[in-house]
């Protein structure tokens, strides 16, 4: 969905911007119709990739590789994509065939959570939105001190700055619960935040542990 937090000339801009080696990814997207990180976004984690150097990166939600692509060209990290959609993680394997040290979990990111041993310190979260606050509480045991966390889409269009009664009904239970996550982990002692008005809005996460 076009964003609702930015003017079309910026938005324009934004979405012009040249990256070399993402053709296939986009064009993927729009001819299957299938969800992939802006350039904006996928922009701005590339920067935090390589201004805080992860060495073990986790994406929730990676569908096929778009940001993967974009934080593992500027980093030599292991990385882990996690997507409960097979088809999607085929087509990253595919894409992505000339990256080292990935590796791939078909999986629900709740299941994955609970039953993973590694430490991550570096996390792009663009899973269902309405489970950002859940997926909070189960990653923390897997983050490292001084780690990183991206929570993609979180303003959810721009509708949680709106009345309940404008808000369409799909999305207002997620309005909710965005909305609570943003006043618990606002007083969460272990998280700095900040939030990003790119695209469809981004919390970025420094967890202190």
């Amino acid at each position: 969905m076009k964003s609702q937090l930015l003017v079309p000339a910026v938005y324009d801009f934004l979405e012009n911007m040249e990256f070399e080696g993402f053709d296939q990814f986009y064009e993927y997207a729009i001819k299957r119709d299938v969800p992939v990180v802006s350039k904006a976004v996928g922009n701005i984690i590339s920067f935090f990739v390589s201004l805080f150097r992860p060495t073990n990166i986790l994406e929730l939600g990676c569908g096929i590789g778009t940001a993967a692509k974009y934080m593992l060209t500027k980093s030599k990290a292991k990385y882990t994509g996690v997507d409960n959609n097979l088809e999607r993680i085929e087509v990253a394997r595919r894409f992505l065939k000339d990256f080292n040290k990935l590796k791939f979990i078909h999986s629900r990111v709740e299941t994955f959570l609970c039953g993973t041993d590694e430490k991550y310190d570096f996390v792009f979260v663009d899973s269902i939105k309405k489970d950002y606050e859940k997926i909070w509480y189960l990653l923390k045991p897997v983050l490292t001190k001084r780690s990183m966390v991206i929570f993609d889409d979180f303003f959810l269009y721009g509708y949680i700055f709106q009345e309940e009664a404008e808000i369409p009904y799909k999305y207002r239970e997620g309005v909710r619960l965005i909305k609570r996550f943003i006043n618990n982990i606002k007083n969460d002692p272990t998280a700095e935040i900040v939030f990003l008005p790119i695209e469809n809005g981004i919390m970025v996460v420094h967890y202190e542990g």
